[in-house]
């Protein structure tokens, strides 16, 4: 593999300097990134801004890059003293532009490099992708026209090689590997993606205000709709071409299946290696798994769904709010997430409790419990064990729990637990016999709880403190206890917790 330092001395003179060293990080692809957007980026990706003009905007980029194998800004911001210092303390190499070089054609390069350096170790799916480079090529011969292949997303694919008589848009979806928002608003307004959503027959959509006429294959298989191909062309396919063009579509969707079953056995792979984390299975820290410390969260809701698909929703959620590769898995029916303790941006445990708390407004079942605080993988297993007890006691201090708070649920969790084993004939068992067992029980805890406060106890029944007084003479007359021995009065409260606990259970059977 390769440093950004070593990408910069592999270019051509003229397109790459470096401004800051860094750390030397080896480098595994090319990364995107617009000015004033949330995004997470991690280990591997050279990351490039797209319309940063301060400063300011660089470094709040900076602060959610810091593990990126390095950052390529224009000159004239890489240049910038608070950046290039910024870049300095976390060791992130900066690699600067020369003033005048086209940004898409130094992407473009750099991009090349960056697969030249992993040629020895090419996958079944970058194989897939050159064969969608040449079926780009011969899809734009046949048409005379520059041609871009897009997943359903709008993600560019591939594109052919022909960059005469081109638009800004067209520039813009190269370079920044996805059709542009604007313009994606522009093609909705038109109907663009209904159509090629309901039908498979090519389309030709009119010029518009800086966007030239476009002619638009919809890529289907099964009746899905997989992808697209855009051609920049004046006027519809030329007579007698149909053969040949619906030829390439099959080849583009069968290229778009096989991806599709890569990228689900990516996810598979990393899924299993999460799961292996928090199961405490491996001791090794993972190449895509950001520095610690961490903390391993239960994500709880929605409700009434199984544990493989809870997992897929908080995936997916996570993804639109910018985490772009969330460290979520379901295991034992609980949803894990493994996250950076005081860390910015996503993937942070800030950034998903500020997630929980704005979903929760909207369902009250979305939850997150989070565990102790970890600096070594071989210990995510230990901040996993104590989330899932701090889940299971049901703590509902609010939507978000930390073990710093509910740490007192989780003891007293552990003594009821203690107590199963070989449950005692306690005194309990004299009120339990009442008629009044249910209230009698309910101003007991509460005494308990707010010991030598008879107003705050009434408050919490919702009595007055004279009804408290006079269930209190009665416990005491049915029930041989010492609410004065401080043992006692913990010892009643355990045991009270425990009856709840069955009582509980009950009800789940």
């Amino acid at each position: 593999m390769i440093t950004a330092a070593g990408l910069a001395d592999s270019l051509p003179q003229g397109f790459v300097e470096v401004v800051v060293p860094g750390e030397p990080r080896q480098v595994f692809g090319l990364e995107i990134a617009e000015a004033g957007e949330q995004v997470a980026l991690g280990r591997g990706e050279l990351v490039t801004v797209v319309g940063a003009t301060s400063a300011e905007q660089v470094l709040a980029i900076i602060s959610s890059c810091a593990d990126a194998a390095g950052l390529l800004l224009r000159r004239s911001l890489a240049d910038e003293i608070e950046v290039a210092r910024r870049c300095a303390e976390t060791g992130l190499p900066l690699l600067g532009m020369v003033e005048g070089a086209s940004l898409s054609s130094v992407v473009a390069v750099v991009r090349s490099a960056i697969d030249a350096s992993a040629a020895p170790s090419r996958t079944s799916a970058d194989h897939l992708h050159d064969d969608l480079f040449h079926v780009a090529d011969r899809i734009s011969s046949l048409l005379g026209a520059p041609v871009t292949i897009e997943d359903a997303s709008s993600h560019v694919l591939a594109y052919s090689r022909g960059q005469s008589d081109i638009d800004d848009a067209r520039t813009a979806t190269i370079v920044g590997r996805r059709v542009p928002r604007e313009m994606r608003d522009h093609f909705r307004s038109l109907g663009v993606f209904r159509r090629m959503a309901r039908s498979d027959a090519a389309f030709f959509v009119p010029a518009g205000t800086g966007v030239k006429a476009r002619y638009v294959v919809p890529v289907r298989a099964g009746g899905e709709w997989l992808g697209s191909i855009w051609a920049i062309a004046a006027n519809p396919l030329p007579p007698g071409h149909e053969r040949e063009l619906d030829a390439a579509t099959e080849l583009v969707a069968l290229s778009l299946l096989r991806l599709r079953a890569q990228a689900e056995l990516h996810q598979q792979v990393q899924l299993d290696q999460v799961r292996s984390l928090v199961r405490g299975s491996t001791t090794e820290q993972p190449e895509w798994l950001v520095d610690g410390p961490w903390r391993v969260a239960v994500l709880v809701g929605p409700a009434d769904l199984h544990a493989e698909a809870r997992c897929q929703l908080w995936q997916a959620l996570c993804r639109r709010r910018g985490w772009r590769r969330p460290v979520v898995a379901d295991l034992d029916d609980q949803v894990y997430a493994v996250l950076r303790v005081g860390a910015p941006g996503p993937g942070a445990d800030g950034w998903l409790a500020d997630l929980v708390r704005s979903e929760g407004r909207t369902n009250a079942a979305v939850r997150m419990y989070v565990g102790a605080t970890v600096d070594s993988p071989r210990d995510l297993e230990d901040s996993r064990a104590t989330a899932a007890e701090l889940a299971a006691t049901g703590d509902e201090g609010g939507p978000v729990v930390t073990v710093a708070d509910g740490w007192p649920a989780i003891v007293l969790a552990r003594a009821v637990r203690g107590q199963e084993s070989r449950p005692l004939v306690s005194p309990l068992r004299d009120l339990l016999d009442d008629d009044g067992a249910g209230l009698l029980v309910d101003t007991l805890e509460a005494m308990i709880d707010f010991w030598g406060e008879p107003k705050r106890a009434a408050r919490s029944l919702g009595v007055h403190p004279n009804t408290v007084r006079n269930r209190a003479a009665r416990i005491v007359t049915l029930c041989p206890i010492d609410l004065e021995d401080p043992e006692q009065r913990l010892a009643l409260r355990l045991e009270i917790a425990r009856l709840r606990a069955l009582s509980a259970a009950g009800r789940r059977s």
